[in-house]
């Protein structure tokens, strides 16, 4: 593919959207990772205070030795924050279940739907969980036997890490080590339970041949609102091509909000003249759209606005146009 060509195919594809789930998910990250890196800034700010603190700042050299002093105390926070992190990661690695457990989770999700059913009986490669599992096993088991030998390791951190005649870094470095790695420890779990669980549900979903996590209304408004706003025909036609191959549960096709979506992408599109397909059939669905969005009086309301006021469910149509007003009257 040339470069023209790989360009103007990303010009033309519609913006990426995100489910409900997944803006839920960023935003509750954003809340994790500010959390942290505010801690990690007063923990920063608290490690520069103790360094010139501890420095005689009148004495000959005082700016070097508290050069010293912080640049070896930021390296322990940084090499305890990084081990705190790998920690994290492998703890916060989610399990799948297996075979049995799927089989009894799965007829107990199958009352709440195929969707709940679906991610129950998904299969996976385990070998990063079993480490997961054999490192945890192992961590625990060493800190419950060697636990004294660890609190007095962890003390003696600091112990030749810098002197400076009378003045050693000895109280502080423990403190650091372990208020990093706790900080990090807890943030990147958090982040990974919460990002690597829903990556292993979308891509074993996409494996099993779904296409990604079970299609729900709120996934199909939000790819028929994306192309609304996009307007271009192209991506108005594939929003309805689209809604034309969805798998819809019993009733959900008759939703008035996803009818109220569809009603106008196929108004805005039937307005371009670009739309793909016989123009009755796409009048046709229209009509049908805005007779079951109308159905909730807060929609109808909406839509009327827009086809009376704003001009947004015009056609350019005056006999199609009119047959909506009447619907929405």
């Amino acid at each position: 593919m040339a470069v023209g060509d790989f360009l103007n195919f990303h010009r033309r594809s519609p913006p990426i959207t995100y489910t409900e789930e997944e803006r839920k998910i960023f935003a509750s990250s954003y809340v994790i990772g500010g959390w942290v890196i505010g801690f990690g800034l007063i923990g920063l700010l608290i490690i520069a205070v103790w360094s010139y603190g501890i420095v005689p700042v009148a004495a000959a050299g005082g700016s070097s030795a508290f050069s010293a002093f912080f640049g070896a105390d930021l390296l322990v926070a940084a090499a305890a924050a990084a081990a705190g992190a790998l920690f994290g990661f492998i703890f916060g690695i989610p399990r799948t279940l297996d075979p049995a457990s799927r089989a009894a989770v799965a007829s107990a999700a199958s009352q709440a739907g195929p969707a709940a059913a679906s991610h129950a009986i998904l299969s996976a490669n385990t070998n990063l969980e079993r480490i997961s599992d054999w490192l945890t096993t192992l961590l625990i088991g060493a800190t419950l036997v060697q636990i004294k030998d660890i609190v007095s390791w962890i003390g003696s951190l600091g112990g030749k890490l810098v002197t400076n005649g009378a003045l050693t870094n000895d109280t502080m470095v423990p403190v650091i080590v372990v208020y990093f790695f706790a900080l990090s420890f807890l943030g990147i779990y958090l982040m990974t339970r919460l990002y690597l669980t829903f990556a292993f549900r979308q891509t074993l979903a996409i494996l099993a041949g779904s296409g990604g996590a079970s299609p729900n209304l709120s996934d199909l408004i939000q790819k028929l609102d994306a192309a609304l706003k996009l307007g271009t025909p192209g991506a108005l036609n594939e929003a309805v091509a689209t809604y034309s191959t969805w798998t819809f549960g019993s009733g959900e096709k008759d939703d008035p909000r996803v009818n109220a979506s569809l009603g106008r992408v196929l108004a805005k599109l039937i307005a371009s003249g670009q739309a793909v397909g016989s123009q009755s059939d796409h009048a046709a669905a229209l009509k049908e759209a805005i007779s079951k969005a109308a159905t909730d009086p807060t929609l109808k309301a909406q839509l009327k606005a827009e086809a009376t006021t704003t001009g947004q469910l015009a056609t350019g149509n005056k006999s199609l146009d009119s047959e909506i007003a009447t619907v929405l009257s």
